[in-house]
């Protein structure tokens, strides 16, 4: 019964994504933002560092929509305990490298997460 359940519970929390086009550059700065501003308890330092090294290796990604897993998190938002998987597909146009973040959580963990990369998107424009 338990192994359904964490089954469930796995599917309902990965259900609902959030996505967007970063530059390397912008990723730890999004992702120290909801861990400090957004979440109650967001991911660690460790947990950021981690994820960037793993970005790192990204240059020698080489297919176009090939996907980096960078794991599962526990974090809390409003008081309750949740997860974010992390992941990022690669597209490739031209020569070019694009890195599209992706956080996988439940829907209203996402919908937040969506609104934060949409200010990151208005702040690009000015």
């Amino acid at each position: 019964m338990i192994n359904f359940w964490n089954k469930v519970t796995k599917y309902k929390e990965a259900r609902y994504a959030a996505g967007m086009n970063f530059d390397l550059e912008e990723i730890e700065p999004f992702l120290n933002h909801l861990s400090n501003s957004i979440l109650d308890s967001g991911l660690t330092q460790e947990e950021i560092n981690m994820i960037l090294s793993e970005i790192s290796e990204i240059d020698k990604m080489n297919e176009d929509n090939e996907i980096k897993e960078f794991g599962t998190f526990d974090v809390i938002y409003k008081g309750k305990p949740s997860k974010i998987r992390v992941q990022a597909e690669i597209h490739i146009e031209d020569g070019d490298k694009e890195l599209v973040l992706y956080m996988y959580s439940t829907k209203k963990l996402v919908d937040v997460i969506e609104k934060e990369m949409l200010k990151v998107e208005e702040q690009r424009e000015f």
